[in-house]
């Protein structure tokens, strides 16, 4: 998907963190809507605690010309695919296609590597979750048929305190990849 005029995808760096963990904060907010009040509760990492979660993955981030740092996507290889750990958007900049062209950079990166595809775990019924993915080619995948690695990543997924069938595991193959 193409981003909008002054948006630009670009690797993490980081003096991205502040700006990055705060923009998280205020998208877990819009859980408290949907039913997840204890995870919009979550206040904003400290910058040094988000730097080494995105640097544990790969970690692209879209900044806009104006405000800088506005989303980012944390991946990596997990078993044959490559697991999508966090995608998030500044609601400032949200339904503007920020998000999707992440999602597709993702997707390149695993198609690049040779991976099976990209991997996620996801709440079920919140609409900027498993909707949002599904609409981006992703499909459902029961725990049971998911590859081992898959299923351990989404059991460490489940946040404390969350009911584990709130979420599920989401799959979308590269075409031209075998597991």
């Amino acid at each position: 998907m193409a981003l909008p005029d002054g948006y630009a995808i670009r690797p993490y760096r980081e003096a991205d963190a502040a700006a990055l963990a705060d923009a998280e904060a205020r998208a877990g907010r819009l859980f408290a809507a949907h039913g997840f009040a204890e995870l919009a509760e979550t206040p904003a990492m400290a910058p040094d605690a988000f730097h080494a979660r995105a640097t544990a993955g790969e970690t692209l981030v879209c900044a806009h010309r104006g405000d800088g740092p506005v989303a980012f996507a944390i991946a990596g290889p997990v078993g044959p695919f490559m697991h999508l750990m966090e995608l998030s958007v500044d609601p400032a900049h949200g339904r503007q296609g920020v998000g999707a062209a992440l999602l597709d950079a993702v997707v390149a990166r695993s198609v690049d590597a040779g991976l099976a595809g990209v991997s996620l775990s996801t709440f079920r019924d919140v609409p900027f979750n498993a909707p949002f993915y599904a609409r981006h080619g992703f499909l459902p995948c029961a725990p049971g048929e998911a590859p081992a690695a898959t299923r351990a990543r989404f059991l460490l997924e489940i946040p404390p305190g969350i009911a584990p069938e709130t979420r599920l595991i989401m799959l979308r193959r590269n075409s031209e990849s075998v597991e």
